[in-house]
């Protein structure tokens, strides 16, 4: 594929629209299935999708790549939004967020800067190989470690059980 409108239609608009579609399903898949598992499954999406760019050169097959990377980014980030709002707990919940976003922009800033050279020096293949290759640590960390599930569901700032219930009987 050479043209950069079909690249961006089935790169961006396709994983677009696969990642929303999946991040509506989050709360299902949440329900079934533990934060550690999820992880794993979102790291070996992409290094699956990383793997795909990398290696394969037919255009149909190519569309398997920006689908996984649309069904990880789908699950990520509501899936991170979450384990971050539970580690931050209501104090910190809003500078987490405001960071969490940070790291995000800077992360789709610095990686152009980091895996250009290298594609640059070599190849596209090789830049997606490397990327695939940071799936696969992460991946790694992933299968040695645990993420605590959520102990108790979070109560907003002064609304504890008994603000719920007197607010139920009409007493508050």
């Amino acid at each position: 594929i050479t043209s950069p409108v079909l690249v961006s239609i089935y790169a961006v608009v396709g994983g677009g629209l696969v990642s929303s579609v999946v991040g509506l399903y989050y709360a299902r898949l949440r329900g079934r299935a533990t934060y550690t598992s999820l992880l794993r499954a979102v790291a070996c999406a992409w290094v699956v999708a990383y793997v795909v760019y990398g290696t394969v050169s037919q255009p149909v097959l190519l569309l398997v790549a920006p689908a996984l990377l649309g069904a990880a980014n789908g699950i990520m980030l509501p899936l991170a939004t979450v384990l971050i709002d539970e580690a931050a707990g209501p104090e910190l919940r809003a500078k987490a967020a405001a960071l969490s976003g940070t790291a995000i922009f800077a992360g789709q800033f610095v990686s152009p800067l980091l895996l250009g050279p290298v594609i640059a020096a070599t190849s596209t293949t090789v830049g997606f190989l490397a990327a695939a290759g940071i799936g696969v640590a992460i991946l790694a960390v992933l299968l040695a470690v645990r993420v605590p599930e959520q102990q108790a569901r979070r109560q907003p700032a002064g609304r504890g059980d008994g603000a719920r219930k007197a607010s139920r009987d009409g007493s508050a």
